[in-house]
């Protein structure tokens, strides 16, 4: 199975032009709404108040995305979740704010000279904040879809992104390379503490992170060095210098207490395998 399946970097739309286009959208939603709602204002204003709209939605998409970009993506399940929703509080909140600020310096005809009022009131407060973090869940997704990660293997120059490799240690696949947005990011195997396979995808933890990989765990076992790397359980491999401490559970399994902190259950057989290794 190639990897890497989809759209390669340069048949993609740039980013700035993928972000131009998205803002031109708002704009022309944001005016068709308030020519509805607000029929008696001139035409003028209701440009100027979507460009106010789409201006402070800017702002803060260019603060909001390399934060995404840094700190959620690669991270766990949990961290995730717990820095989206602060995330997402935060974003419908300071565009709020912003939105007054900017609408004040309109009615007040002045940059430092404004008055600030809430000039939503209940519910079309409830319904902004509403709409900040719908559309903070739209950013997130296509920065978390734009950074999927793209494994492409350091040993291969055209064909299948993961190469086909012998299980000698000495040709083993020593590094690869991840697509994070635009940037590619080289990961040393060294740096692997474990695998967890499900079906053709596995999420790789290693000392800098964590990323998904689109590869069957088969695939990484045959491409891995033997003498490092341990397939323990049906769906996990762990790097066998990372172990910190084995801990056996009964029924002749055990718990791996990984670098990191992070613990992987073994299979009897798996189990077995690591005894014979290490004794």
């Amino acid at each position: 199975m190639k990897m890497g399946a989809g759209l390669k970097p340069s048949k993609r739309i740039s980013e700035r032009m993928f972000d131009a286009t998205a803002l031109g959208l708002f704009f022309v939603a944001y005016l068709c709404v308030f020519a509805i709602v607000r029929r008696e204002v001139s035409l003028g204003h209701l440009i100027f108040s979507a460009m106010l709209n789409v201006l402070s939605l800017a702002m803060l998409v260019a603060v909001v995305r390399p934060i995404i970009r840094r700190w959620l993506i690669g991270a766990t399940i949990v961290q995730q979740v717990v820095r989206h929703v602060g995330l997402a509080a935060l974003f419908s909140f300071l565009w709020h704010w912003i939105l007054l600020v900017l609408v004040g310096m309109r009615d007040g005809g002045s940059l430092t000279e404004f008055t600030v009022s809430a000039f939503f009131p209940n519910p079309a407060l409830a319904w902004q904040l509403l709409q900040g973090v719908t559309i903070y869940a739209l950013v997130a997704s296509l920065t978390f879809l734009r950074a999927q990660p793209d494994v492409e293997a350091i040993l291969n120059t055209g064909g299948a992104p993961w190469p086909e490799v012998s299980t000698d240690a000495e040709t083993s696949l020593k590094r690869y390379f991840i697509r994070r947005g635009e940037d590619i990011q080289p990961i040393d195997i060294a740096d692997i503490i474990s695998i967890i396979g499900a079906d053709d995808y596995a999420e790789v933890n290693t000392t800098e992170g964590s990323h998904l990989v689109r590869n069957t765990l088969a695939k990484f076992e045959t491409s891995l060095d033997p003498d490092q790397f341990l397939r323990v359980h049906r769906s996990r491999i762990v790097n066998i210098h990372k172990i910190d401490r084995a801990e056996s559970v009964g029924d002749g399994r055990m718990i791996l207490h990984m670098e990191g902190g992070i613990p992987i259950k073994t299979s009897r057989a798996g189990a077995k395998l690591l005894r014979n290794r290490v004794l």
